[in-house]
Parts: C-alpha cells; sequence; structure tokens
C-alpha cells in the first residue's frame, strides 16, 4: 500500500477560487456573453459566501455556472484554460504548497490533487507540477463539444472522500497513513479519514475543528 498526499486546489495550493477566476477570464476574452453578468455576480456572491463557511452547498449554481461555456469545443476550452493558467494561476500558487509538495515528493509519497474545480484546468495544474493524478469534477462532452452540464459529482465534501475511496484497490493507497491538505470546512470528511490532516487557510469551522483536534494549520501567503 502506498502513502498518498491528498491536496486541494482552491486556497491551498492556488490563492483563490479557480472556477471564479476561470469564468471573469473568459468574460473578458469575450468567450460569456454580456447578458449573463447577473449569473457571473450571483457566482462571485456565492463563493465569497463559500469562502468564509457561511454557505456549504450551492451547487446548483456552480452547475449553472457551466452553461456559460456551452458549445464550446473541447479543443478551444482547453486552450483558454492553459492562457488563463499561465497568466492568472500560476502567479497564484504558494510558495509553501510548492515545499510541501517536494517534501512529499521526496518521501517517496504519492501526490493527488482533489477538487471540485473541473479537471480540464486540475490537469493543467497536475502536469505542470509534474504530478501523477488528480480527482476532479468532470465536464460532460458530446462530439467534441462542450454540452453546459457537468459530468457524474461534483467533487466536494463526501464526493471527494467517495471518489478516493473508489480508486484505492486501483491505486493501492493507504488511507490511514496518508497526509490530506483542506481549507473548508466540507473538507472535514477526507482530513478525518487520514493519519497526517493539515489545514491550510482555514474557514472559521475548519480551524475550530482543527484546534479541537490537534491538526497543524498552515497560513500560506503570495510572495510581496
Amino acid at each position: 500500500m502506498k502513502i498518498a498526499a491528498f491536496f486541494d486546489v482552491d486556497n491551498v495550493l492556488v490563492a483563490g477560487q479557480t472556477q471564479q477566476l476561470m469564468i471573469f477570464h473568459f468574460f473578458r476574452k469575450r468567450k460569456i456573453k454580456f447578458e449573463k453578468i447577473p449569473l457571473l455576480l450571483r457566482i462571485s456572491l456565492w463563493f465569497l459566501l463559500y469562502k468564509i463557511g457561511v454557505v456549504s452547498e450551492g451547487f446548483g449554481l456552480m452547475e449553472e455556472g457551466y452553461k456559460l461555456v456551452k458549445g464550446l469545443r473541447v479543443q478551444e476550452f482547453n486552450d483558454l484554460l492553459y492562457n488563463f493558467f499561465k497568466s492568472e494561476v500560476k502567479p497564484r500558487i504558494y510558495p509553501q504548497a510548492l515545499e510541501k509538495i517536494n517534501f512529499h515528493k521526496k518521501q517517496g509519497h504519492e501526490i493527488v490533487l482533489v477538487s471540485k474545480s473541473n479537471k480540464n484546468l486540475v490537469d493543467i495544474i497536475k502536469n505542470y507540477l509534474q504530478l501523477s493524478f488528480s480527482i476532479a469534477t468532470e465536464l460532460e462532452v458530446e462530439n467534441e463539444i462542450l454540452t453546459g452540464k457537468i459530468k457524474g459529482d461534483i467533487v466536494h465534501g463526501e464526493k471527494k472522500l467517495d471518489a478516493i475511496k473508489k480508486l484505492i484497490p486501483e491505486k493501492k493507497w493507504n488511507l490511514k497513513e496518508s497526509y490530506a491538505y483542506g481549507d473548508h470546512y466540507s473538507d472535514l470528511p477526507l482530513l478525518r479519514a487520514v493519519k497526517h490532516a493539515c489545514v491550510v487557510n482555514p474557514d472559521r469551522k475548519l480551524k475550530k475543528e482543527a484546534e479541537k483536534n490537534g491538526w497543524p494549520i498552515f497560513y500560506w501567503q503570495l510572495k510581496t
């Protein structure tokens, strides 16, 4: 059995909510129409409330957000995502997260990105960091065109842990010896399932839980 290190992406590896940043990037590139501005604002408000721990659900709104890219060809979508990664995501990667990733690489641990963000983007991040595997929300595709729908479940909360457990027979991960890094109290199912729970830039509820359990709390920042 292998020891794994499971990293959330938003606010753990990358400063900010990648889905929110992506949608506004696409809007600036004129891939989203002006009449969708009210939806953009609703999504931004939800992400803010999610980050501070006021809401944990609302994924119908997240699903609604992916209708904004309906009709894009997969190749065009991936090209846009790669440019978005270079211009807006890469500069937001926490240097402290890179240090932790290098630590786990030296220990021979398998590093896995686990995120509610879309898998196309998460895989770009995974490949840049030269990691072996990612688990993220998949988008539905028909005839190489995005349908605007999500395929399967949003990888969030219990669904993160469920997705990991489904892969254990294939990947041979030993959760009881593994690490997990999370920032939101919805990450608790995964954090409780591993031996080494690590909390990064936590919301109020997760901070309280981490203090109760004696989990290390990290406050990572970008270099100024």
